[in-house]
């Protein structure tokens, strides 16, 4: 009767393993960090920005995103926040840049500096936190990354932290 059951429970097993490959993998969180910060117009009670996103991609797939919401704090202060509904695809083990426009008030960050020239060639220190929802895959996948920008007229560097 032994005999008779292995090859049927071996069946079973490989029944079982065939159908658990067919189970969608959590995918693992981009890492998201700030490329660029581009200050585009200048007033007094609101400037306008492009912040260019670096998304990289640690799985071995392609990562299609629908969503991605996020809030950026510069100096543990609010700067913007928002939602962008481009769908785009990074590419596995890949990267790719996403520009979004914002509209924010440095106004409110500018009391501990005396002038907008101090103000324009300072580095800060940025906080990026939010979440990207992925083609079939329910749940959001959130983020928290941050690091350094200094923010000048036609564009900047900055060093990220995970």
């Amino acid at each position: 009767m032994s005999k008779l059951i292995q090859p049927f429970a071996l069946l079973i097993l490989i029944f079982l393993l065939i159908a658990c490959s067919n189970l969608p993998l959590k995918p693992a969180t981009p890492k998201i960090s700030l490329a660029d910060f581009r200050l585009l117009n200048l007033g007094l009670l609101e400037q306008n920005y492009r912040l260019r996103l670096r998304l990289n991609n640690p799985n071995p797939f392609p990562l299609p995103i629908t969503q991605f919401n996020y809030q950026v704090r510069i100096n543990e202060q609010e700067f913007t926040q928002g939602k962008n509904n481009q769908a785009i695809t990074i590419p596995a083990l890949g990267e790719q840049f996403l520009d979004i426009d914002v509209t924010s008030n440095l106004m409110r960050l500018m009391g501990q500096w005396q002038d907008w020239k101090t103000l324009l060639n300072r580095q800060f220190r940025y906080q990026l936190v939010g979440g990207v929802n992925v083609v079939d895959w329910a749940p959001q996948l959130p983020f928290d990354y941050q690091g350094e920008v200094a923010l000048f007229w036609g564009g900047s560097q900055t060093n990220e932290k995970p």
